[in-house]
Parts: structure tokens; C-alpha cells; sequence
């Protein structure tokens, strides 16, 4: 079975069995993998794909490129329809992208970690191990801002949705990149903690206590 890795936290790369995938026909076939990646956790209805990538074309015309990006993003992964074990599990209704065929997600293990601190029964994250674990992990994963780079100027919803998606992935960043240099100021790890605040001033240059821990 083949295995699929996306880095989509920064710059988006794609991998299969360890070997970079370059060979996109279209930026809406790496649009489409993006998308389904991360919202791999419910099936979506080739309508509803058709009107994200392609809002202003009628709905047959949508539906035929869609068609043909579907048949772009299976060569790009080396597949045909007559794979044994496809990553990508299309059917006429809905089109999934299959979480059991091998499928590896930083932006999927970056919201884990988040949620399990969130979920954990602690008085303060600062004096809890177990979280500050989890959080040196998602701070590990998010090389930065969800799809850095990357634009699909003539999709307003592809746009809006992946501006909603950065938005909420970058306050968790910046919520954990905080809290650890937090702690390992209080700690007198002043080269951690510069570390942490280089990426804190990096992604939001406006914090000043961010740039206070750097002279520290």
C-alpha cells in the first residue's frame, strides 16, 4: 500500500513512499488534494467540489473539470482506476480521500496535539509535562502558516476557506509558541526561550513580549 505524507503547515509539500510529488497538471489538482486532505474526515459530494474549485463556471461545466482534475490528481500519485488500493477512493457519490489507505497529515497531528492539552485535566498547562510535550510536538510540526504560498485566485471559496482554516491553525501556533517560551524563560532557559520568540516575532511582529524575551 502506497503511503502518502502532506506537510500543508508552511509551504505545501507532497510525498509518496518518501519521494517528493512534484507533477501537478493544475494548481486545482494540488487545490483538490489539499482540500480533500484536510477534510478527509467526511466524504464530499462532486457538486459541492465542483462549485469550491470552480464557482463561476455552470454546474456541468464545473462538474466535467472536476472530472478532469480528479483524473490529473490520480496521475500525479501514480494511480489509474484500476488500482488495487487507491489513495484516492473515487466513486460517482461523494468523493473521499481514503484515511486507511496511508494517508500522513502534519495539520491533522498538530490539531491532535492542541486538542489533547485542551482535553487534559491539569490546573495550568505551565506545571503539566505530559502538555508541554504535546505542545514542543505541534510547535515541531507547524513550520508555518497553513498553505504559505499558495493561491487559487480564481476560487473565492477555496480562498475563503483555507483563510478561515489559517487563521484558526495560526492562533493555535501562536497560543503554544507563547506559552513555551513562557516557560522556559521562568525556567532561566533563555536560549529556548529565544527560540520560541524568534518564531512568535517571525509569525506576528507586533508582540512585544515576544521581542522582550529576545533581548533577554
Amino acid at each position: 500500500m502506497a503511503h502518502l505524507t502532506l506537510r500543508l503547515l508552511g509551504a505545501p509539500e507532497v510525498y509518496l513512499d518518501g519521494r517528493p510529488v512534484t507533477a501537478f497538471a493544475t494548481d486545482k489538482a494540488r487545490a483538490l488534494l489539499y482540500y480533500l486532505a484536510s477534510e478527509r474526515d467526511r466524504p464530499h459530494r462532486r457538486e459541492a467540489l465542483a462549485g469550491l474549485l470552480w464557482p463561476d463556471q455552470p454546474e456541468e461545466r464545473a462538474r466535467q473539470s472536476l472530472r478532469q482534475t480528479l483524473t490529473y490528481l490520480r496521475q500525479a500519485l501514480g494511480e489509474s482506476e484500476a488500482s488495487a488500493a487507491p489513495l484516492l477512493a473515487v466513486t460517482r457519490e461523494p468523493v473521499p480521500l481514503d484515511a486507511a489507505a496511508g494517508l500522513e497529515l502534519d495539520i491533522a497531528a498538530f490539531v491532535a496535539r492542541i486538542q489533547e492539552c485542551r482535553r487534559h485535566h491539569h490546573r495550568r498547562a505551565l506545571a503539566c509535562p505530559p502538555c508541554l510535550e504535546r505542545l514542543r510536538q505541534a510547535a515541531e510540526l507547524y513550520r508555518g502558516d497553513l498553505l504559505s504560498g499558495f493561491l487559487l485566485g480564481d476560487s473565492v471559496a477555496f480562498e475563503e476557506w483555507a483563510t478561515l482554516k489559517r487563521e484558526w491553525r495560526h492562533r493555535e501556533a501562536v497560543a503554544a509558541l507563547a506559552l513555551l517560551a513562557d516557560f522556559h524563560e521562568r525556567r532561566g532557559e533563555y536560549d529556548e526561550a529565544r527560540g520560541y520568540a524568534q518564531r512568535l516575532v517571525a509569525l506576528e511582529p507586533w508582540r512585544e513580549e515576544a521581542h522582550r524575551q529576545l533581548m533577554g
